[in-house]
This record gives C-alpha cells, sequence and structure tokens, in this order.
C-alpha cells in the first residue's frame, strides 16, 4: 500500500486556484496543452511544499490523443465536444432511434479527422519533446455507448436489448482497432502492458443487475477475453456488482466510496485493489474525521497486501487546503509514521 493518497486535482480546482481557462484553446494544441500543465504541476508543488503534489521541475509528459479528454471515442463516432472554462471536455449525445443503432458499425479510422488529427498531434510532440504518449481513456463499452447516445441507448437496453448488445460490441471492437491501429502506430507496443485492458464502467449504477447481466456483461466477458490482465474501475457503490463482477476474472479492481469494503472482500478476498475517496466524504470535514473515513477504509479493504493505494478523483473547489492536505498525508499518518 502506498503510504499516500493519490490525488487528481481537477479542472474547476485548477481554474479557482490559478485561473486556468480549459477553453477549446488550451486543449487543440498539443504543445500549449502540455507546457500548460507543466506549469499547473509546479503551481501546485509551490502550493504544496514537501507534499509531493506536483513538481517543482515537471517533466513533459506529451499526449497525443488529450484535445477531446476523456471524450475522444464519442468525438471519433460524431458527437459534438464542448468546452467550457472550469470543467474537462464534454460531449453532447446524438439522438438515435433504435433503427440507427441497429445499423451502427465502426468508424473508418485510415479516414477520420479524429485520428489524422492526433497522428498530428503526436508528430508535432515528438519534434518538440523526443517522445510522445498515444494513451486513449476509452472507458468500456458502456460508458462510450452512453456519452455517444444519451437516453436513446439507455432506452435500448431495454426495448431492444439485442440491438443494444450490437451497439457495445461494436464499441468494444473500435476499442481493440484503436490499440493496435493508432496507439500501436504511436507508441510500438510493450507486449507486458499490451496484455493489459481498464474497463471504465462509471455508468453501471445506473443499470438494474439484470440488464448489466443480460446486456452489458456479454460484450464485458468478450473484451475480458481478449488480455491477460484486467481491471475494472467502477466509481459508484460496488455492493450490487460484486458478485456479477467474479465472472470478469478481475486482476484489479478500482473502487467507489461508500461501498462495504467487507463484502468486497468476501468475492475478492486476493485482489489488488484501489480505493476512492469521494469528494463529498473530505470535503469540509474536520482532520479528525478524515483519517477516520480513511482509517474505516484500509480496514475493511484490506490486507494492506492487497491495496495498491487510496486515491480520490476531480478534487473540486470547495477541497480546502486543509482538506487536502490531511487526506494526503493521512495513510501515512495512521499506518507508516
Amino acid at each position: 500500500m502506498r503510504e499516500y493518497v493519490e490525488f487528481d486535482l481537477s479542472e474547476c480546482w485548477y481554474n479557482d486556484r490559478f485561473g486556468v481557462a480549459f477553453d477549446e484553446g488550451f486543449w487543440a494544441n498539443p504543445v500549449k496543452r502540455t507546457e500548460a500543465y507543466r506549469e499547473l504541476s509546479y503551481q501546485t508543488a509551490k502550493r504544496f511544499p514537501k507534499l509531493g503534489l506536483g513538481s517543482l521541475e515537471p517533466e513533459p509528459n506529451p499526449v497525443a490523443s488529450d484535445q477531446y479528454g476523456h471524450r475522444f471515442v464519442p468525438k471519433l463516432f460524431g458527437c459534438e465536444i464542448v468546452y467550457s472554462k472550469n470543467q474537462a471536455p464534454a460531449c453532447l449525445a446524438q439522438h438515435m432511434d433504435y433503427d440507427g443503432l441497429a445499423r451502427l458499425d465502426m468508424p473508418d479510422l485510415r479516414n477520420s479527422d479524429v485520428i489524422k488529427k492526433a497522428m498530428d498531434d503526436a508528430k508535432r510532440l515528438r519534434a518538440k519533446y523526443g517522445f510522445v504518449k498515444s494513451w486513449i481513456n476509452t472507458g468500456s463499452p458502456l460508458n462510450a455507448a452512453i456519452s455517444t447516445f444519451g437516453e436513446d441507448f439507455i432506452a435500448c437496453c431495454a426495448g431492444e436489448p439485442e440491438t443494444a448488445r450490437h451497439v457495445l460490441m461494436v464499441f468494444a471492437k473500435t476499442m481493440i482497432r484503436l490499440i493496435y491501429e493508432f496507439e500501436d502506430v504511436i507508441n510500438p507496443p510493450d507486449r507486458i502492458e499490451r496484455e493489459g485492458y481498464g474497463l471504465g464502467n462509471c455508468p453501471a449504477i445506473m443499470f438494474s443487475t439484470g440488464v448489466y447481466r443480460d446486456v452489458v456483461l456479454p460484450v464485458d466477458l468478450w473484451l475480458r477475453r481478449q488480455f491477460r490482465n484486467f481491471g475494472i474501475h467502477h466509481c459508484g457503490v460496488f455492493d450490487r456488482y460484486a458478485q456479477l463482477y467474479t465472472e470478469l476474472r478481475p486482476t484489479s479492481l478500482d473502487v467507489g466510496g461508500g461501498s462495504d469494503y467487507k463484502l468486497l472482500r468476501e468475492h475478492f478476498p486476493a485482489t489488488m485493489c484501489t480505493f476512492i475517496v469521494n469528494a463529498e466524504h473530505y470535503e469540509g470535514k474536520t482532520p479528525a474525521q478524515i483519517d477516520a473515513l480513511v482509517r474505516g477504509i484500509v480496514t475493511d479493504g484490506g490486507p494492506a497486501e492487497y491495496i495498491d493505494c487510496l486515491h480520490t478523483y476531480g478534487v473540486g473547489r470547495d477541497a480546502t487546503d486543509e482538506n487536502i492536505i490531511t487526506l494526503r498525508t493521512s495513510v501515512k499518518r495512521q499506518f507508516f509514521d
């Protein structure tokens, strides 16, 4: 188990503290974007000295696919991307009836303007820094389908489950193609890394376990068969899905705050886990309350050798500096000092 809680500071936090505007200009220029993140890393380290957040000598982290944030796949399928000054890029879901969803096919990657722009960005970044990363946050077929088609896809899961499975399979196969036709072109694969995949099943909690089993699970199982190592990110409460996910044989889990960690360990006694600390559970809380929260997660989610780390996504503007310092150091103070 790592000594410190890991942090992901949000665009909202950066905008509030440092005045950074995350407009389209921030994201579209790959060099400007890379240098902006270096500056944010530096400013964060200055704000929290000796805390290990950010760096006073930040290295570049050039990523070819970052223009659309976590919405690269919806953009590939034709969604409009929306930018705002204090949020990550979002997308507008397309309207699509059942017949349109039934005809859905994989996009032509070789002639896609989205892929061409990312390839051009990769060339610019490699010329500037000598290297570039290709990384795409694909999420999961379910995540991408809901982002792309919104409530039309959700309704399809109930009204036309076979069509919904078709849509999910199209996304799953597209994600595999992105690995071999985009990511492997930018970065020749390290076969050890390529044997792993992370399934970002954020929206699973929107569905009953019955719908998940009948509609979503068959596609997730297909993806599982493609990889030796298979992680699941489930940022909601995990409890209803604990038994279902055993069928996917995950080699790692990323579990949402407020989950029953003892129940999780009944189903996954020796699976390496990371545990999410939800923002609402530490924002505005006293140091004693934050320490009690962390202590409960580690105790119930142990043993410690099967906990990779605790982490928090999207730290918002309501988190005080004291909240951040307390949460960042809580594991070390309680379990390592």
